[in-house]
Formats: structure tokens, sequence, C-alpha cells
């Protein structure tokens, strides 16, 4: 049986490796000469179709340039969803992309909701979805992000495609200012996250792969160091999907003593410090994408 986990963790040791990159494509975000080449095409594609495509050729570009550097990829849907229809395409073909690099593909879009709802938010990532002549493809993302507020019902239909080889991590500890508001929140007498902790633990124990880590992950930042050690200390056998790193702030040294087993079980995210480096560093954006993932899969070994 395949198991997600185990294609991440052949990502990491391949790269020697934990950087994700994060693909939060903006319009004022893209390099000059794209704009002005899609310009024109907004007569033809209209404005939704025109910046879908730059987008598409952006962020293809940018996992062209990382491919060598990054582990993973983690686009997130909102900034491709917000173009409807084309934005939609233009999302399935940077997942494409990925996937021609052997790249795993987390889909960032924090979906959570029960029975035929929530089945549906899976197969819109995963695919599977009923069609008049065979199942339709969806998007094709190896695992997504998921949201657990409304409790242990509305991950079952999310944690269900691990059987057929796709991943889940769950927000546990993010890593935004707002986090502590309700995640901190002490419940018989330890912090919700933790309880979240524990659910993922829960979710997860029946997903292990090969390498030893289950499919079921958790979303912790690395702005809280120490919530995030907690958390692993609840998930010694979860990958962990690390946010804050870079432009929110975290650094190298919030990250130690989370590394588990062969694969570190951890992978870092960061998104505009590295797919907007040209705009610090100038020149070409593809060059500037895959100097900044480089300097930060240097900070980061993938052991620690």
């Amino acid at each position: 049986m395949h198991h997600f986990s185990d294609s991440l963790a052949t990502a990491v040791t391949a790269r020697r490796s934990v950087v994700c990159v994060g693909l939060d494509p903006t319009l004022e975000g893209m390099p000059p000469e794209l704009v002005e080449k899609y310009r024109p095409r907004v007569a033809d594609l209209g404005d939704e179709g025109a910046v879908a495509a730059c987008f598409q050729e952006f962020c293809t570009g940018v996992i062209d340039a990382v491919a060598d550097s990054a582990a993973c990829v983690k686009p997130q849907s909102a900034f491709f969803e917000q173009y409807g229809a084309p934005g939609w395409s233009a999302l399935r073909a940077v997942v494409r992309c990925a996937h021609q690099y052997e790249l795993p593909v987390i889909l960032d879009v924090k979906r959570g909701d029960i029975a035929s709802t929530g089945a549906a938010y899976g197969r819109a990532a995963f695919g599977g979805a009923a069609g008049l002549g065979a199942p339709v493809a969806g998007l094709g993302a190896d695992a997504m992000t998921a949201s657990p507020y409304l409790g242990d019902d509305s991950l079952t239909p999310l944690v269900a495609h691990c059987a057929d080889g796709k991943g889940v991590f769950v927000l546990t500890r993010t890593s935004n200012p707002g986090a502590a508001l309700l995640q901190e929140r002490e419940v018989d007498g330890r912090p919700l996250y933790l309880h979240v902790a524990e659910l993922v633990a829960r979710l997860g124990a029946e997903h292990i792969g090969a390498a030893g880590y289950s499919d079921v992950g958790a979303v912790a930042g690395a702005t809280s160091p120490e919530a995030l050690r907690l958390v692993r200390e609840v998930l010694p056998h979860a990958f962990l999907l690390v946010p804050g790193f870079g432009a929110q702030g975290a650094g190298p040294d919030a990250l130690e003593g989370i590394a588990a087993g062969d694969a570190a079980g951890y992978v870092v995210n960061a998104s505009r410090s590295i797919i907007f480096a040209w705009q610090r560093d100038g020149g070409d954006f593809r060059r500037a994408a895959a100097a900044a993932a480089e300097t930060m899969r240097s900070q980061l070994p993938y052991a620690r």
C-alpha cells in the first residue's frame, strides 16, 4: 500500500531538505514582464483568465527553480479560487507541474465539514467525484490542510483518503498572532491545541507508512516554539507542517528538538520570502527563488 508519508519522507531524504515552498501568488507580486505579457490577453481570456494564466506561468517557473532544493510545495487554493474557473484550472496545472518533479503537493485549503460535505471537499482535492462516464480527477493533490473545529466527524471524511495514499495536515497550533485566542484556551488543565494533537494521533494511528510516519500530520507554527515542541511530544510519529519561518519572523532556533525519525518528521513552509525574492534581490524571479530556497535549505539541515 502506498502512503503519503512515505512519499514525503523520500522527498526529504532524497533532497536533504525540509523546505516546503508555499505558492501564494498575488497580482502585485508578479514580475512586471509577466504582467505585461498577459495584459494584452485580457481581450481574449478576460481578466480572470489572464491573471490565472499569469499565476500559472509564475508558479510553474518557481517550481522549476526550487525543485532541487524543496521537499514539497504548498499551493494556497484561495489565491487561485478568487479567479474562478480559470484559477481552478491554473491550480490543477500547478499541481501537475510539481508532480513532474516528483514533489509532493500539500493543498492549503483548511477544509472541515461533516458527512457528504466533508466527503465532497476531499474529492475536490484528491479526485473521485461521480461523473457521467467515470470518476472526476479533482485537483490531484497529495495532501490537504484541514480545520478540526467541527470535531472528529469533520476530519474522518478527509482521513478516509489516506487509504488511497493521500495525507491530511490538521490545524493544531497555527502561526498567526490571533492563534492563542482559542488554541491556547485551557481545557481540563491543558491548552486546546494539545487536545487537537491527541485527536491527530488517534486519527493517524491506523495510517502509518513504512518510514514510520503517519499520513495524518499537524500544522504547528514556528512562531510559538514551546507549543511546537509540546505538539511534537504528543505526535512522535507524525509529520509536522511548520509555517511561520521567514516573513512571519521565526528562525532556525525555533525548530530545535522537533526532528523525529530518519526523515526529520517535519517540513518548514516559506512563501513570500522565496517566491517574491526577486523583489528583494532583483533579477529573474526564477533565479531569485532558487537562491532563496537553497539558502533556506542550508539554514535548516534535514536532520537536526
